[in-house]
């Protein structure tokens, strides 16, 4: 298992190219880039810039890239660890590359093709027999940064090779591994298209608009906003025919071959130059007022109209995805009657593909949640809708049953997963019986931990979870969002009991930390809005003053207390994970203060936290009262969010001792080992009542700021009565000054009186209320 790579070299600064040295060196690891030419090479770079969103996590990344050419710069190869070839999709182009650089390269040398078709033995082929063991076909999912999936096909590499590669994609580069047969278009996009053709034909067969398959394809059972037209539209109509094309030319004995011939409307929107986004047209077309659909028999854009299917109304109404499947799939309307087709075709030609494109279910499933975003893998859907009833309605439709599933029936197996002895299982085509889920390296499996009775204390939004060893483990699962994860009683009463059973001194250390999408969002403007509009300031300021004191016990807490944060850690989620004695990240964090937006400050203890922040990250070379509230000012005034943990760290939100994780599957993992590290010996930190802030002449400099903001457009009458609120707390109110030190309760007290002021406005309740229902800010 490797270890450590030094060097890569990326051949082809094109699109896909380009990005995936910029990941690599997202990694810290020094990437030689080449092409033709320089000019290639920095057009490439360039790119790298101007992408939204970035494929760096920090612009200064860029720095461990190199510029070089095959003609100059070839005999450096004999430098790198690995040589990950990522040129044009044409086999004969690729051979007469590796036959240029095969003299250059030393003999532990890691080779790779990007490719998302070709086939990896036609590739390697070209090579010497002592590279070719060398060599393994990747499919990094586009954009590689976002995407967890990567498909590894092993073609001639040996399996110490293989597992090679797997430990840098997913150690280093932070990613997931499936492993593919060498087959057309590997295992998700085999999958992947075949579901999205089986859409559009079921669309136009069943009358049904791009807006109401979209909805009843998304998010309502677990799969992307983006669902089936609007990703096409994103991917590339142009692409996803290739794609389509690659199967119908490649696959001559797929049962499902017509579908993917150019006689789709997929093909006429292509030959019209309608692509998608990139061209402005495809399924959807966005005026500068609207966002128009697809009409299929005009092929003209109209206005979305509104989904109103009893059986979506119905299935919404249930609690999780499973149910939520369950019911739309036999519900007896226009929607379920299309979504039970879509499925149940998905159903059987995923089926039909084992053992030809993977040898088992687990590979299929992987490949969909990590490369096309689904919440649950297409065997889990199919355990959700039940296998058994859903297989005989199936035969009483006249569906052709695959016959190992009927194998799977007959001898008494109803689910393709399972659990035995706490561990869960799945259906091994193999071997007509189940076998273990294995936990990949550096994994915690909290629902695994949960189940083989690890689990302390169940509320309804957050558990209490011993990870063992002494450790506990708070895990949120928000029963009103589980998405978002928004702060709640039971979430706070949860951590609340968990800092209680570390005072018993029956546990070393505890971490707060999950395997849901989003760490959390924040507080529930819901409930906020509720208690404005009735007035209730005394109980608002009584869970405002029980959310402080919650963040203070855990900074005073006497075992250690590690926060894992990921995805959006917003507001009281990042004021949940300021206080900690440590965070342990992961590079996709989308950290901020956002209060401003909705026309409020921090108001959980978040402007001291990000005070105490900064104060601690420059106590070498300390800032000056002022500094400290300009700082302040520009970074929570202006709700800034990072878009990467090392963002987070450059904007003040993070500290220099935080950690850093690239694979998000591993942070568990790693807070434990952090944790028990730190409870040897540990003390909690010192109450602060020594913290200077600028107080009233810099407060005035920064109403004047304001004011001129105001007056040149820049922000709103109450951007700047919020700024002014912002600028009372962060100066240190009626008591802040130079030779004046303050403690930290007092600066909670402020900020709680500032808050609940706002929470008074007009105007601060027309942009909760304006967030809630149309998911944006409103500048009044």
């Amino acid at each position: 298992m490797i270890e450590k790579i030094n060097k890569v070299a990326v051949l082809g600064a094109g699109t896909m190219g380009a990005q995936l040295a910029g990941h690599i060196a997202n990694a810290g690891i020094n990437v030689i880039l080449y092409d033709l030419n320089n000019e290639l090479v920095s057009k490439g770079l360039n790119n790298l810039h101007k992408m939204k969103p970035s494929p760096l996590y920090s612009p200064k990344n860029i720095e461990l890239i190199e510029i070089c050419t095959y003609d100059k710069d070839i005999q450096r190869l004999n430098e790198v660890d690995w040589v990950l070839e990522a040129i044009v999709e044409d086999i004969k182009v690729k051979h007469s590359l590796y036959k240029k650089i095969t003299p250059y390269l030393n003999e532990n040398i890691l080779i790779s093709s990007n490719s998302s078709g070709l086939p990896a033995s036609k590739i390697s082929i070209v090579l010497p027999e002592k590279f070719r063991s060398r060599f393994v076909l990747t499919h990094f999912f586009n954009p590689p940064r976002y995407l967890k999936l990567v498909e590894v096909v092993p073609s001639f590499a040996n399996q110490k090779v293989v597992k090679r590669f797997v430990s840098i994609i997913e150690n280093i580069l932070g990613k997931s591994v499936v492993l593919a047969k060498d087959t057309p278009n590997f295992i998700a996009n085999r999958i992947g298209v075949h579901g999205q053709m089986v859409i559009i034909k079921l669309s136009e067969e069943m009358k049904l608009k791009v807006e109401e398959v979209d909805k009843i394809m998304g998010p309502i059972i677990g799969r992307p906003k983006s669902a089936v037209y609007r990703t096409l539209d994103i991917v590339g109509l142009d692409v996803a025919k290739m794609v389509a094309q690659n199967t119908y030319e490649n696959c001559p004995k797929d049962e499902q071959r017509a579908l993917f011939s150019n006689e789709t409307i997929l093909n006429k929107l292509v030959e019209l130059g309608r692509f998608g986004q990139k061209s402005g047209e495809g399924f959807y077309k966005k005026t500068e007022s609207e966002i128009l659909s697809l009409d299929f028999k005009t092929l003209e854009y109209t206005p979305k109209k509104k989904i109103s299917f009893d059986g979506y109304r119905l299935a919404r109404e249930q609690k999780t995805i499973k149910e939520r499947l369950h019911s739309l799939a036999y519900s007896d309307d226009k929607a379920g009657h299309f979504f039970w087709e879509a499925m149940a075709q998905s159903f059987i030609y995923s089926a039909n593909r084992i053992p030809e494109i993977t040898n088992e279910i687990i590979g299929i499933d992987n490949a969909m949640k990590w490369g096309y975003g689904f919440e649950l893998g297409i065997f889990e859907s199919w355990d959700a809708i039940g296998v058994r009833k859903s297989v005989n309605k199936m035969i009483d439709e006249g569906k052709n049953i695959p016959e190992w599933i009927e194998t799977m029936l007959d001898t008494g197996k109803d689910s393709f997963y399972n659990k035995e002895n706490y561990w869960r299982t799945f259906y091994s085509f193999s071997n007509s019986n189940y076998k273990k889920v294995d936990l990949r390296e550096k994994e915690i499996n909290l629902l695994q931990t949960k189940d083989s009775g690890g689990l302390v204390k169940q509320n309804l939004s957050a558990s209490i979870i011993d990870l063992g060893e002494r450790i506990l483990n708070i895990e949120f699962h928000s029963i009103i969002q589980p998405t978002m994860n928004l702060i709640d009683h039971s979430l706070a009463s949860t951590i609340n009991e968990g800092l209680d059973l570390l005072e018993s001194g029956n546990y070393k250390a505890m971490v707060i930390g999950h395997q849901g999408q989003h760490f959390c969002a924040g507080g529930n403007l819901a409930l906020i809005l509720e208690a404005c509009e009735n007035e209730s300031w005394d109980l608002m300021e009584k869970e405002l003053k029980n959310l402080q004191d919650l963040t203070q016990r855990i900074r005073f807490s006497k075992a250690p207390v590690i926060v894992s944060p990921f995805g959006f850690t917003l507001g009281g989620g990042y004021e949940i994970s300021a206080p900690a004695t440590k965070r342990i990240c992961s590079t996709e964090l989308y950290m901020g203060l956002v209060e401003a937006g909705v026309g409020l400050i921090p108001g959980a203890g978040g402007n001291l936290r990000f005070i105490l922040n900064i104060l601690e990250e420059n106590k070498n070379k300390p800032l000056t009262p002022f500094q400290l509230g300009q700082k302040t000012l520009e970074t929570v005034g202006f709700a800034k969010v990072s878009t990467s943990a090392s963002h987070a760290l450059k904007l003040g939100y993070l500290r220099s001792d935080d950690e850093i994780i690239i694979n998000r599957d591993h942070l568990i993992f790693r807070s434990k080992e952090v944790a028990l590290k730190l409870a040897e010996n540990y003390h909690p930190p010192s109450y602060r009542k020594d913290i200077i802030l600028a107080g009233k002449g810099s407060r005035t400099a920064m109403q004047v700021a304001l004011k001129s903001y105001r007056i040149q457009g820049k922000i709103s009458a109450h951007d700047e009565i919020i700024g002014k609120k912002l600028a009372y707390v962060i100066t240190g109110g009626n008591k802040g000054g130079i030779n004046k030190p303050l403690d930290e309760q007092y600066i909670l007290d402020i900020e709680r009186e500032a808050f609940l002021q706002l929470c008074g406005e007009k105007k601060t309740q027309d942009r909760i209320r304006f967030f809630l229902t149309k998911g944006k800010p409103l500048r009044n």
